[in-house]
């Protein structure tokens, strides 16, 4: 009986069952890897419950993040590459589901951040900043990996300063003006760490 029913139509059963990780529900804790992926790459994270979006980006962190026992791999088919290229030429207009859900999980590190940098003594403001600054160098990294494997050139610092100041617009959709608040003090703390931590790693590379 299994091999009388027709081809495509076994075809479309599997794939349906190999999506179905993808776009049925979701438990982040026990996805696999590349499951994990694809749920970055072709989920809408905009339309994801606020608990759903924290432990997704927990469980992203965990698996990709500079703590992690395997750091991420850059990979794709052809196909996939080229549709990458694609959005990163065209970013002006239009923005993939993927840059998209990168921005949505920023939101939540950066809001975690925020907060515990508000509630935190002097001592442990500066190691909190010490951490975001090699967190944001960790990620800054991986990104400029991710360009120079599609083609595409790497930003200068000014394109970065302006890439985070329109996420930081970004941050801002649907705060409360109290929360505009703290995320614009925060932004300006980050900004400054970020930037004596550029001069200082420029100062010694130069006297090295």
């Amino acid at each position: 009986m299994f091999f009388s029913l027709p081809l495509p139509f076994i075809a479309i059963c599997f794939v349906m069952i190999a999506l179905n990780g993808i776009f049925g529900s979701i438990e982040p804790e026990t996805i696999d890897r590349q499951t994990l992926v694809r749920v970055i790459q072709l989920r809408d994270f905009r339309q994801f419950s606020p608990d759903l979006l924290e432990r997704i980006t927990d469980r992203a962190e965990k698996e990709f993040g500079r703590h992690s026992p395997n750091k991420p791999s850059i990979e794709m088919h052809p196909v996939e590459k080229r549709i990458h290229v694609y959005f990163q030429t065209n970013r002006a207009t239009r923005q993939s589901y993927f840059e998209n859900n990168l921005t949505q999980m920023a939101r939540v590190r950066y809001f975690r951040w925020m907060h515990e940098h508000q509630s935190a003594t002097p001592a442990q403001r500066a190691a909190l900043m010490n951490e975001v600054v090699e967190d944001m160098r960790y990620w800054q990294e991986l990104y400029f990996d991710y360009l120079r494997y599609l083609g595409q050139p790497v930003p200068t610092l000014p394109e970065l300063m302006q890439d985070f100041q329109r996420m930081i617009e970004e941050f801002k959709v649907g705060a409360s003006p109290e929360e505009v608040e703290l995320i614009d003090s925060f932004a300006q703390t980050m900004s400054r760490a970020l930037f004596f931590a550029e001069v200082q790693n420029t100062f010694f590379r130069f006297f090295r």
